[in-house]
C-alpha cells in the first residue's frame, strides 16, 4: 500500500508531477524491498523516510519544468516507460534512500528532473547516471568542493559580459557577482584527501604540471578581474587559499560538472541551463 506521505505528496503538487512521483514509488517501493531485505526493520524505514524526501523534493522539480513548460505533460507522464530513464531513476531513488543528506536529496532531484529533458543517449544523460553513483560516494563538503571549482571553471554570467559592462565597470560588476557565486564556499574544508577521494570517483583530475593564475581564470578578451581588490577580503583569503592549496590545477569531468553545476545551483538559489550538453 503506499504510504500517506506520496499520496499526500502527489495530492500537493498536483498535475502529471503528482502522478509521476507516485508511479516513482509504486516502482522505488519494489526497489527499496528487495535491495533492503536481509536489512532490520529500523534500516528499512529509514530507508523509506529518506527516499520520501528525496520524491517530494523531485515532485516540486519536475513540477516546475511542468509549468514552465520545459517539458510536455505527455513526456512526464511516458517518462518512467523508457528503461534509461528508469535505471537512473532507479539510481537516484537507492542513493537517496541511504543518506539523511537534505543536500544530497535535492541534488539527486535536480540530476532526475534535467534527465527528463534530455535524450537518452546524451551527454547529461549518461553522465548523470555515473554522477548518481558519484554523490553515493562523496560526503557533503566533497560535493561542495565540486560547486566551488564549477563557478571557477565553467559557470559565468549569460551572457558574458552582459551589455553595457566596460574595462571601467567590469571589476565592480564581477566583484559582485564572485561574492555571491563564492560566498556560500567561504568556509568548507579542502584537503589533498578530498581531492585524491573525488578524482577516484571520476569526478575531476589533477594536472600537477599546470599552474593557472587566478585573474586569468575570469578574464574576458581585455577584461580581466584583480582578485586582489576583491572588496570582501575575508572571501578573497579564502579562496586565494584553496585556490593555492590545489584547486588550480583541478579539472572537472563531466560528472564533476554536472554534479558541480547542480550544488552550485542549490547553494545560490540559480538554474544554470546544460546548452549544448546533447
Amino acid at each position: 500500500m503506499e504510504p500517506l506521505s506520496i499520496i499526500a505528496i502527489g495530492a500537493a503538487v498536483g498535475g502529471a508531477a503528482g502522478k509521476f512521483v507516485e508511479k516513482a514509488w509504486d516502482s522505488g517501493e519494489k526497489w527499496i524491498q528487495s535491495y533492503f531485505k536481509d536489512h532490520k526493520d529500523v534500516a528499512q524505514k529509514k530507508a523509506t523516510d529518506n527516499t520520501m524526501d528525496f520524491l517530494n523534493e523531485l515532485a516540486h522539480k519536475v513540477k516546475m519544468l511542468e509549468e514552465s513548460k520545459q517539458i510536455t505533460k505527455e513526456k512526464i507522464e511516458s517518462s518512467q516507460d523508457h528503461p534509461d530513464f528508469s535505471a537512473m531513476l532507479q539510481k537516484a531513488l537507492l542513493t537517496s534512500a541511504q543518506t539523511d543528506s537534505k543536500d544530497k536529496h535535492i541534488i539527486l532531484a535536480r540530476l532526475v528532473s534535467e534527465r527528463m529533458k534530455s535524450e537518452p543517449e546524451s551527454i547529461l544523460s549518461l553522465g548523470s547516471k555515473m554522477a548518481c553513483d558519484a554523490i553515493s560516494y562523496a560526503t557533503v563538503n566533497q560535493l561542495f568542493v565540486l560547486g566551488l571549482a564549477a563557478n571557477f571553471y565553467g559557470i559565468r554570467p549569460t551572457p558574458f559580459p552582459p551589455p553595457g559592462i566596460n574595462e571601467t565597470n567590469f571589476q565592480d560588476f564581477m566583484d559582485n557577482w564572485l561574492t555571491q557565486r563564492l560566498k556560500p564556499y567561504e568556509t568548507i574544508i579542502f584537503r589533498q584527501l578530498d581531492i585524491i577521494h573525488l578524482e577516484s570517483l571520476s569526478c575531476l583530475k589533477v594536472n600537477t604540471f599546470v599552474g593557472r593564475s587566478l585573474n586569468n581564470m575570469f578574464k574576458k578578451e581585455q577584461l580581466i578581474y584583480d582578485f586582489e581588490k576583491m572588496k570582501d577580503n575575508n572571501l578573497r583569503d579564502a579562496m586565494k587559499k584553496i585556490w593555492e592549496e590545489g584547486l588550480q590545477k583541478v579539472d572537472l569531468t563531466t560528472v564533476g560538472q554536472i554534479i558541480g553545476v547542480s550544488v552550485s545551483d542549490l547553494l545560490c538559489k540559480t538554474n544554470t541551463s546544460f546548452s549544448g550538453w546533447e
